[in-house]
């Protein structure tokens, strides 16, 4: 992946239609000159802003705007009308104006108790007090916009990305395709051999930053879709735009056996009044792992057919129940499926070829256990001793015929450096420490595990 270059800021486009953007990355989405270019109507944003000074208590002008993520002039218009209604006003200057801030960005203005009661009414609707959301609309056609900037995928840049891990040449050889062909990957093999981290290490192929908006709207209801346990907002100053759109790192959104199935459907908050995106809108335009596949409470092909159709087709349906009615969003993620378990004890091996691109990750040999040990220490504060390690593998391997795994020599090293830490030690790698850590890391495994 090619890096937005931090010192050259990417230019604003005129149009949702122009972000396809070029090599040095997506198009900002400009700021919106008037409220007919936000596709809010006023009366929401009315209302949005009287929630927010409801819950805020006193704020200034331009904290309103911040926490509205709209330009000053409008959160101005909408306060001067909320004033003249009668639900707010100000009590005067109370902060330093900046040098390029209007005299009412430095007003403290507070809701009314007139204002009050209005926003008790509105808030039995909808209690959605963030950023101004997006019209659904916008925000489809910059998704399909946005996936259409992903780089190619060549052997080269999978090689880049996975060289940390200690990989057989297989892996890549089936993984690639897959990637390639933005259908869903299995992922199969012992328990930690590093699918989580193949996955996680993939997201770096899938090409520039995007825009996540805030929260979306569709007819008149509020779906909050950025996510901060999936969303990492770009770190560095960025040039004017639209504010209601972060840019962020293609996100990685990772579930295991706690994926229950409701995640995957607009989730209702009935006493909040809106809803929040399903884990898969929020994975647009980046990688969507389910690990532990198999192991959910939702059976395999249920879970299989909610996502495999929408992938196939390019878009997704969701209900807006309380609209009454249903809409298309893009499915533009890349899906992975990751699991010890047998794929064919999954689903049938008719509903299985609907999974085209199986990667196998088997048990690392002993050459790359060694590999990885070696890689693994310095950064631990470790010297690599190979004889430490091919006894560890005569005694405590070879000998009880336990299987070697991928996370072994992480998880035995930590275990010596957090033993030494205990004791007040340097961290030694021996044959002494060793032995330590494998009665400690296996006491409840059994010899063969």
């Amino acid at each position: 992946m090619t890096p937005v270059p931090d010192a050259e800021p990417i230019p604003s486009s005129g149009s949702a239609r122009s972000q396809a953007g070029s090599d040095r990355g997506p198009a900002f989405p400009p700021v919106p000159a008037s409220p007919e270019e936000t596709g809010l109507p006023f009366s929401f944003v009315c209302d949005l802003i009287l929630k927010i000074l409801y819950f805020g208590g006193s704020m200034f002008g331009r904290d309103v705007a911040r926490r509205v993520c709209l330009p000053w002039p409008m959160v101005a218009e909408v306060l001067k009308f909320l004033s003249q209604e009668g639900y707010c006003g100000t009590t005067g200057l109370r902060g330093a104006v900046g040098a390029n801030e209007t005299f009412a960005e430095g007003l403290q203005y507070l809701i009314s108790s007139a204002g009050r009661e209005r926003t008790r009414e509105i808030l039995d609707i909808n209690q959605y007090a963030g950023p101004a959301p997006v019209p659904l609309e916008r925000y489809v056609e910059l998704a399909r916009a946005q996936a259409k900037e992903s780089p190619p995928i060549t052997e080269a840049s999978l090689r880049g990305v996975l060289q940390s891990l200690v990989l057989p040449e297989t892996v890549l050889e089936q993984l690639g395709p897959g990637l390639i062909s933005r259908q869903a990957v299995f992922l199969y093999g012992p328990p930690g051999n590093g699918k989580s981290s193949i996955a996680g290490a993939c997201a770096a192929l899938l090409g520039h930053p995007i825009f996540v908006p805030h929260a979306l709207i569709v007819h008149g209801e509020v779906i909050r879709l950025f996510d901060p346990m999936h969303h990492r907002p770009v770190s560095r100053r960025l040039p004017a735009h639209d504010p209601r759109w972060v840019l962020c790192h293609r996100p990685v959104v990772r579930v295991g056996g706690e994926l229950s199935g409701r995640e995957l459907y607009l989730g209702f908050d009935r006493d909040l009044g809106f809803y929040e995106a399903p884990l898969q809108l929020k994975a647009n335009g980046g990688l969507f792992l389910i690990d532990d596949f198999g192991r959910q409470t939702m059976p395999p092909r249920e879970l299989l057919n909610r996502l495999i159709v929408p992938l196939e087709a390019g878009y997704d349906f969701l209900n807006i129940a309380r609209a009454g009615t249903t809409v298309a969003v893009p499915f533009t993620e890349i899906l992975l499926l990751a699991t010890n378990i047998d794929p064919e004890q999954l689903v049938d091996e008719a509903f299985l070829r609907r999974v085209r691109y199986k990667v196998a990750v088997p048990n690392p040999t002993e050459a790359q256990f060694k590999e990885i040990f070696r890689r693994i220490c310095p950064d631990r504060g470790l010297v690599y001793d190979e004889r430490v390690v091919e006894d560890c593998l005569e005694r405590h391997y070879r000998a009880g015929g336990r299987s070697l795994h991928g996370c072994h020599p992480r998880d035995l090293a930590d275990y010596v450096v957090h033993s030494a830490r205990y004791r007040g030690e340097a961290p030694v790698l021996s044959p002494a420490t060793l032995d330590q850590a494998v009665r400690g890391y296996f006491a409840s495994l059994g010899p063969a595990a």
